[in-house]
């Protein structure tokens, strides 16, 4: 028979690795033999949030606040749990707790928790894009872009999203404000260039995954779009025939 502290254990592994469900149900087990385990409650909060159980998660977040009122990721992901249910008297109230700048100034969460919250409205945005909700996963890719604008990884999952939504002149935007702040992130250049093939801008997607060649050669996704692309469009044997022209004149 598991130990306590096994159980834990197994149950935390399972968690990291997004297993929810072998997770959970480790994590009852431990409830089981002693429910006092705010860290334990958060995490069958998140794991309810994560499946759409959504007043079992606001029960277990709760119930871990209960135990520990201080314990700032429950608080976190209560809030935001409470802002995508669109309870957002209830959610401003917990963010209230959470360590702000001087009295009389402006309310404003420290850098370290403003990451988080980008971070959990980023995954619960990658959970209503995996379903095909991609209204909704772009809803929660703009809230993190708001609290932290810089993060080039969310924006650009938020240019894949709108792409999806067929919102492409807006998904091209998104992705030239993510290269105009690092010209070589190799995960913008080639999302750059699905969506030049999505408008029909064949040569243009081409020279974007050929930027990404000249950068990191092994690149097995920017080679296999090429080859797509030449293969469905006929684009590089036109190259070739331009090629050999120049060549046998």
């Amino acid at each position: 028979m598991e130990t306590l502290k096994e159980l834990l254990a197994i149950g935390k592994q399972y968690f990291d690795s997004k297993q929810y469900a072998q997770a959970e149900s480790y994590f009852r087990r431990v409830l089981e033999k002693n429910g006092r385990y705010a860290d334990v409650l958060n995490m069958l909060g998140v794991i309810n949030h994560a499946e759409g159980r959504f007043s079992t998660a606001v029960e277990f977040f709760q119930d871990a606040l209960k135990l520990n009122p201080h314990y700032t990721e429950a608080i976190l992901n209560l809030a935001v749990l409470h802002n995508d249910l669109g309870q957002y008297q209830e959610a401003r109230k917990l963010y209230s707790k959470l360590k702000t700048s001087k009295i009389g100034s402006a309310p404003r969460i420290e850098p370290v928790l403003s990451g988080k919250l980008s971070n959990l409205h980023a995954d619960v945005g990658d959970i209503y894009r995996s379903i095909g909700m991609n209204k909704q996963a772009i809803e929660e890719y703009k809230k993190a872009l708001i609290l932290n604008p810089r993060y080039l990884d969310i924006r650009t999952k938020l240019a894949a999203a709108l792409r999806e939504n067929n919102e492409l002149v807006n998904s091209l935007k998104e992705l030239k404000t993510v290269l105009r702040s690092n010209a070589k992130y190799l995960p913008a250049i080639i999302q750059l260039g699905i969506t030049y093939y999505s408008m029909g801008k064949n040569s243009e997607a081409v020279k974007s995954w050929k930027k990404v060649l000249a950068e990191n050669p092994e690149n097995e996704n920017a080679h296999m779009y090429i080859k797509l692309c030449e293969s469905v469009s006929g684009y590089g044997k036109k190259v070739k025939k331009k090629v050999n022209r120049g060549h046998y004149a």
